[in-house]
């Protein structure tokens, strides 16, 4: 995949292009990148591939030791819990605030974001699901009304991007995943916010479960 030298800035792409093969998984936890290869399959300079390497570290796709290399993170079983564990506080908190705050507006549209996150599971392509429930979550969290809320769960958002590929990867996760969301948004639009909050729990739990067997 080379990065085309257009409107975006180059590192942007060159970003993009190494967060998609981390979670794709053609680029493996623990496994060193090479700043050569990269430069010359993406086609961009070793500036730009440092400064692609040092955004990713931070969102934590990547660890970069001093005096090597970056690699590709990896997840202890512990660390993947702890992980899932704050998700879990997060988002039931958020699906909360959403059924108490969002207008009737934010919720048509957060009901158009699981159309298309139904389209992207159904395509069977995992980068797809996972681009696309980064929408729908910018939907929920604009309905939460809470900033702080979201800066936070976009500290998460690298680390759980890996664990999110590992459960959808996983055979029958994308389908049993897409009713369990489905299931939420209906409790969400009855302003049920104890139902929903609860459904979300299970939610998340099961895709830990997923992502931890897998």
């Amino acid at each position: 995949m080379k990065v085309i030298h257009a409107a975006a800035p180059v590192r942007t792409q060159a970003v993009e292009a190494i967060r998609a093969e981390i979670v794709s998984g053609v680029l493996k936890p623990g496994q060193r990148l090479v700043e050569r290869e990269l430069c010359e399959r993406l086609d961009v300079s070793r500036n730009t591939i440092r400064e692609a390497c040092r955004q990713l570290e931070a969102e934590g796709f990547l660890v970069i030791p001093p005096h090597k290399g970056p690699t590709v993170a990896q997840l202890s079983d512990d660390e993947a819990r702890a992980i899932y564990e704050v998700r879990e506080a997060l988002e039931c908190f958020a699906v909360r605030l959403f059924v108490e705050r969002a207008s009737d507006e934010v919720l048509t549209r957060l009901e158009d974001a699981l159309a298309k996150l139904k389209a992207a599971h159904e395509s069977g392509r995992v980068s797809r699901m996972l681009s696309t429930k980064n929408k729908f979550y910018d939907v929920l969290y604009s309905g939460a009304g809470n900033d702080v809320l979201h800066s936070q769960a976009r500290l998460l958002h690298g680390r759980l991007a890996q664990l999110r590929a590992r459960s959808l990867g996983h055979r029958g996760r994308p389908q049993s995943s897409i009713t369990e969301i489905e299931q939420v948004v209906e409790r969400i639009a009855a302003r049920d916010a104890d139902a929903a909050s609860a459904l979300w729990r299970d939610h998340i739990r099961n895709a830990a479960a997923t992502a931890l067997a897998s």
